[in-house]
């Protein structure tokens, strides 16, 4: 039996399949784990790069990323084709004769006109097209599908019990529309988002002109029998340049050398050998593709600048720093215990859509926990300094609507929200003041929130059984200057900076 190297790729492309299937759903589960669930994401060079230029701050998410870098400068764009879970599944997905379509080596291009974009966008510090990186493409869905069938609380968090409550959870859906659109084009032709549009490809590609282990053909052994480039996945291999192929578009999946029978590919190291190229792009493809970036980049700028939604935003950040640091990798709503962080659907906040919010239905975070911060790669979630805290305007506390409350308006026992209050004495039953009519002479315990002690977790909404709660963290006044809205502090992030 002949040897297979590319059945050997198989083998460890699924493996790291399932392990980035496995840390992204184990987090529902079990939430911290030894090893973060934006692992993958934290070696993305695109994630880094470009969370990198919005900020402008050099953030320890390079420290990761590097290691991929200096991967495709000895490998190529290896990781594309060993690594990336998005990759795998296009190369497991079946590509049918009949759809496939001839294409213009012009598409080629096609991925560093999405890098420049990403990254000019990154520039003017909008991130919003970061749901264009491969990672996240799949993590997304893979959160959303696997939601319904873990945790605890699997049930009230499944995409079809939210749908039937109110629109917002929607967005799940929605995550799918990048993946499904990636999928379609397998049809069309194999790994064409590999070749075309992915910008970490692009950017992979660049990185791959470097030397290193690349392909190389044997020209005296070769017979021209076309069989590689017949095989070749991204149609790297250029049947009029001696069968060479360009390192920016090989992804060194090893077909290859499993197809030639002469032996004459191998892939060693050596300065890569450019193909004779296939595409020269004209004045007008640079303006077509500067075009398509200006405008791209326009519409991102103008969305941008529309009126802030008033959104419930994780504690320890806001919408400017969301809108610096947030990739949209959706680390954050798989390390969520309670499910209260859900992706935004608002294209009106400066931070933009499939950003993390707390849901409102109502929300809560889990005390001691802030695992959304640990398991955010660029720092958009964070623990706050004592400085931060008082400029965002951390530590809201209960109120209670008395026209609204069960005790306080019907005169009836309640006091469901006191039950499930963490924190002793922060909510109070004090007896109804004497000085207000009863109904039918009795006295009832009404609550009282002591704002000294309330941390602001929202719990008690969670038990009121009035909708909506008649106590819980307010929202802010409606007003035309953008107010940000945070959950209070958990008693970790109080412990912190010494407020207890």
């Amino acid at each position: 039996m002949t040897f297979s190297r590319s059945r050997v790729r198989r083998v460890v492309q699924l493996l790291l399949l399932l392990a980035f299937a496995g840390l992204t759903v184990s987090a529902l589960e079990f939430g911290e784990a030894w090893l973060p669930s934006s692992l993958f994401s934290r070696l993305d060079p695109l994630v880094g790069l470009a969370a990198t230029l919005a900020s402008r701050a050099f953030i320890m998410f390079w420290a990761a990323s590097l290691l991929t870098v200096l991967f495709t400068i000895a490998f190529g764009r290896a990781w594309c084709g060993w690594i990336c879970p998005l990759g795998t599944v296009l190369d497991v997905m079946p590509a049918p004769e009949r759809f496939r379509r001839k294409l213009s080596p012009r598409w080629s291009i096609g991925k560093f006109a999405t890098l420049a974009f990403v990254l000019v966008a990154a520039l003017f510090g909008n991130l919003g097209p970061m749901i264009l990186d491969p990672i996240t493409i799949v993590m997304r869905p893979l959160q959303e599908l696997g939601r319904p069938f873990v945790g605890s609380d699997a049930l009230s968090q499944s995409v079809g019990v939210d749908l039937g409550r109110d629109f917002v959870p929607s967005v799940a859906f929605l995550s799918l529309a990048p993946l499904l659109l990636v999928l379609a084009l397998n049809l069309f032709e194999r790994r064409l988002w590999c070749r075309g549009l992915c910008p970490l490809g692009g950017l992979l590609g660049l990185v791959s002109k470097l030397p290193g282990v690349r392909r190389r053909v044997d020209t005296d052994a070769c017979t021209s029998c076309a069989r590689c480039s017949k095989v070749c996945p991204t149609s790297a291999i250029d049947r009029d340049g001696g069968f060479n192929s360009d390192p920016a578009e090989c992804i060194a999946c090893l077909s290859c050398t499993d197809a030639c029978q002469t032996h004459a590919n191998a892939f060693g190291v050596e300065v890569p050998r450019l193909a004779v190229p296939r595409f020269e792009p004209s004045r007008r493809d640079a303006l077509v593709a500067a075009g398509a970036t200006g405008m791209g980049l326009a519409v991102a700028l103008i969305l941008a600048a529309q009126a802030h939604a008033e959104i419930m935003r994780p504690p320890s950040t806001d919408e400017s720093r969301l809108a610096r640091l947030c990739v949209r990798c959706g680390a954050c709503y798989g390390d969520c215990p309670t499910g209260a962080l859900r992706p935004s659907v608002s294209f009106g906040s400066e931070a933009g859509p499939w950003t993390p919010m707390l849901d409102e239905r109502p929300p809560h975070c889990s005390l001691n926990c802030n695992l959304c911060a640990k398991s955010c790669p660029t720092d958009a979630l964070h623990t706050p300094t004592e400085d931060e805290v008082l400029a965002q305007g951390l530590g809201v506390r209960a109120e209670v609507d008395r026209d609204r409350c069960r005790a306080w308006a019907s005169n009836r026992q309640c006091m469901d929200c006191q039950k499930v209050c963490p924190i002793a004495g922060a909510i109070l039953g004090e007896e109804r003041p004497a000085d207000l009519p009863s109904h039918g002479g009795r006295r009832v315990l009404v609550p009282v929130v002591d704002t000294k002690l309330c941390i602001g977790c929202n719990l008690c909404a969670t038990a009121c059984v009035v909708r909506p709660a008649a106590i819980g963290a307010p929202l802010p006044p409606h007003s035309d200057t953008p107010q940000p809205r945070h959950m209070g502090m958990p008693p970790a992030m109080r412990d912190a900076i010494g407020e207890q």
